[in-house]
């Protein structure tokens, strides 16, 4: 093995490294590197709760999923996905590796055949669409058979960097999964990103 090839496998080992805080979270905020507090975790009232405990007992898995997710897309320098340009966000150069999560969510969502998203509002399933500047509201009663349930998982994780020198937050990741069942694999797809 050459010299190049020891140097890039050392660039290629750097690896998502989960940091967990143990300072309890009483007033259930968002979380940040500064208050170093536990994750903020909502689930909605209508969330059934053995549901809620079979995904808690999957946590884990989850985790190593959203991992994966950040290695592949924002630490992995062989990867033909991340900017190159210098002033670019993220900059692959500031990342540490460490992340922790910021703010997990259990929901319901119900889609049609068309598979649009569908939410109780009212007493009524309730589709919001967009076309251009307007605005238009579908609505089907509660006992319909026109839609299916989901439950959707929602995962924020804040990744940290050293763009000052000094390890802080630098980027926010969203992650977002529905399944039809608490026992059906999970695919978490990346939302969105942005500075922290």
């Amino acid at each position: 093995m050459g010299l190049f090839d020891k140097f890039r496998k050392k660039r290629e080992s750097k690896r998502p490294r989960l940091m967990i805080f143990e300072k309890e979270n009483a007033d259930n905020d968002y979380a940040d590197f500064e208050s170093k507090i536990k994750p903020r975790i909502s689930v909605d009232d209508a969330f059934p709760r053995d549901a809620y405990q079979l995904l808690a007992e999957r946590r884990n898995e989850m985790l190593n999923q959203v991992e994966e997710i950040i290695f592949q897309n924002y630490l992995d320098e062989t990867s033909d996905d991340l900017a190159s340009d210098i002033g670019s966000f993220p900059d692959i150069r500031y990342f540490t590796g460490n992340y922790y999560v910021v703010y997990e969510s259990y929901s319901l969502t119900y889609r049609d055949k068309q598979h649009r998203p569908y939410h109780i509002k009212d007493g009524r399933y309730r589709n919001v669409s967009y076309c251009g500047n307007g605005r238009k509201e579908m609505f089907l009663p509660l006992d319909t058979d026109q839609l299916m349930r989901y439950y959707h998982i929602f995962i924020q994780v804040g990744l940290t960097g050293t763009e000052n020198g000094q390890e802080e937050d630098y980027m926010s990741l969203d992650l977002t999964a529905e399944i039809a069942s608490p026992d059906d694999p999970i695919e978490f797809e990346v939302l969105s990103h942005g500075v922290m």
